[in-house]
């Protein structure tokens, strides 16, 4: 885990992608069968356009997902290597999170740095899935899954599937209070975010 005092406002993370390309996974599939404080959960919003065909909304949700443009940049801003080399996503391609720890107005106290791997990606016409796991260093161990699915009743579901535990003894002593409270405002901030923007995307509005 890395600290970022005052950071700058122009800062750039694409150079931490070939700095930390060879640090290391700190979890492999598995490792929650191994040893106790897991925590496993799931999440679902189902995705909805009104006046929009169903097939629409899934391309424009699945574009925002390849995209990682689901988190709000004043919470938690993504560097993806993907986006960076300008093509679609890939198994074991880096992703730089900077998470806002502290802040005061617009001015930010303290950023955390950390990565992410892609461990698997399934693109089919219907369901479209991509899954991390934790690089050495990350505050958590563990993977998170996100899955949109266009069920056989025409719905689009975003389902979010993370498995998680402390990662080092200051997220240990942090847990449950502080480390519990970033990981839910951070998953209801990426299932709004992304029902918002599909409706944005389509619409123009944000809400209706």
């Amino acid at each position: 885990m890395n600290f970022d005092f005052f950071p700058s406002q122009t800062r750039n993370d694409t150079k931490r992608i070939s700095q930390w390309r060879d640090r290391g996974l700190s979890y492999h599939p598995g490792d929650e069968t191994q040893s106790g404080g897991w925590d496993q959960e799931q999440w679902e919003r189902e995705i909805r356009v009104p006046g929009f065909d169903p097939a629409k909304i899934f391309e424009q949700a699945r574009a925002r997902l390849i995209n990682f443009d689901v988190v709000p940049p004043e919470l938690l801003e993504i560097t993806t290597q993907w986006n960076v080399e300008e093509r679609l996503p890939r198994p074991n391609d880096l992703m730089i999170q900077r998470t806002h720890l502290f802040k005061m107005g617009n001015f930010r106290l303290a950023d955390v740095l950390s990565a992410v791997q892609i461990a698997q990606i399934v693109d089919e016409p219907r369901r479209f899935a991509l899954q991390y796991s934790t690089v050495k260093g990350h505050p958590e161990k563990g993977c998170s899954t996100y899955t949109l699915t266009r069920t056989d009743d025409d719905r689009v579901l975003f389902t979010m599937q993370p498995i998680s535990k402390p990662g080092n003894w200051l997220t240990r002593l942090a847990n449950p209070i502080i480390t519990q409270r970033v990981r839910l405002k951070v998953t209801h901030a990426i299932l709004d975010t992304l029902a918002k923007g599909v409706l944005l995307d389509l619409t123009g509005y944000e809400d209706v």
